[in-house]
């Protein structure tokens, strides 16, 4: 008993085991492309949709927001990204992007950036999340309803609880409820 004891603070150090990872291709598009040409600085708002699968039951819907910086003169951009469960706020994937246009003043007269996602972390179902994605945006200024319209692949992994730590925390509760039932609660000295 002492030695099970002594070994339940060891099983709650294992790690958790990891997902096995997710490929999802997806399509979105949004109405909110704004771009300071003074400051380089901008932003996007949309959807982001999982493709259809027969395999998925209930496919991923996401809001998207990305917030980047532009440089006019080698045409790349750089900046943040989330990407929040629609059915859930409080599961996010987040990360950084980075991207690029051969198509000269892709803002103001439109064209097509190529972009990179790096998923740095999640929360919620999203918690530990790590993974990368690729992507083009098609920018057309004077579209309608949308002016910016998306479509790429994410893969991801996300962590599952660990079963040793699992484990660990019955097996202790296991213990206090014995305890408890034969009349020795812990001992305080």
């Amino acid at each position: 008993r002492t030695a099970t004891l002594a070994l339940l603070p060891l099983l709650t150090l294992a790690p958790a085991a990891q997902a096995g990872p997710v490929l999802l291709s997806f399509s979105g598009s949004g109405n909110a492309v704004v771009f300071d040409a003074a400051t380089g600085d901008g932003g996007w708002v949309g959807s982001v949709l999982q493709d259809p699968d027969r395999a998925v039951a209930d496919p991923l819907e996401l809001v998207s927001v990305v917030l980047f910086r532009f440089d006019v003169l080698t045409q790349l951009l750089s900046g943040q990204f989330t990407f929040t469960r629609a059915a859930d706020l409080g599961a996010t994937l987040f990360g950084q992007v980075t991207g690029s246009t051969s198509d000269g003043d892709v803002f103001a007269n439109g064209g097509q950036l190529a972009l990179d996602y790096t998923i740095e972390g999640g929360t919620g179902d999203f918690a530990g999340a790590s993974g990368f994605g690729l992507s083009f945006l098609q920018i057309d200024p004077a579209g309608l309803p949308d002016n910016y319209g998306e479509t790429g692949l994410l893969v991801l992994s996300v962590p599952e609880p660990g079963t040793l730590p699992l484990l660990a925390i019955a097996l202790g509760g296991l213990l206090i409820a014995v305890r408890r039932r034969h009349g020795r609660g812990p001992a305080l000295r």
